[in-house]
């Protein structure tokens, strides 16, 4: 594994502090991150998953079905998400779907319908944290421009 090598959407100091990351959260230090290392990271970065979300991403970031992540597949994998962003017409379909009441905004009880019926287990502090997050200006919504640049990694 060559780390010198530059993927299209990333320059060397993007995939450097990839890797000092993955280095992080590889408890084990074996090269690889089993699916508990994976939740460490993603919760470290303020992503709260379930744990049949984190067995999909890591299942689709295994590139050699090894049932663990190497830093080259998670290197790969943020480079194609990054090349692959969402089109606006898809962000706007994805949050109108969330907005159930049609409002332009999203409130943390549509939020929480939405993950509910994803059947995510997120707990009730997790959702708060995770809407808290999203909601940059502290008005108590969620806005498209948030949404979107979550979304984006904006």
């Amino acid at each position: 594994m060559n780390k010198e090598v530059v993927v299209p959407a990333l320059n060397k100091e993007e995939v450097d502090e990839l890797y000092a990351l993955f280095d992080k959260f590889d408890d084990d230090g074996n090269g690889e991150l089993e699916l508990d290392e994976l939740s460490k990271m993603m919760n470290n970065l303020g992503v709260i998953a379930c744990k049949d979300d984190l067995k999909n991403l890591l299942d689709a970031i295994d590139d050699d079905l090894s049932g663990t992540i190497d830093c080259w597949e998670l290197v790969e994998y943020i480079d194609r998400m990054l090349a692959d962003e969402f089109t606006n017409d898809e962000l706007i379909e994805a949050f109108n779907m969330i907005d159930s009441d049609k409002g332009g905004e999203i409130s943390l009880e549509e939020l929480r319908v939405a993950m509910q019926s994803a059947d995510c287990g997120v707990t009730k502090p997790e959702m708060e944290y995770l809407f808290r997050k999203v909601d940059r200006n502290h008005d108590g919504n969620i806005s498209f421009s948030e949404f979107s640049r979550l979304l984006r990694n904006r």
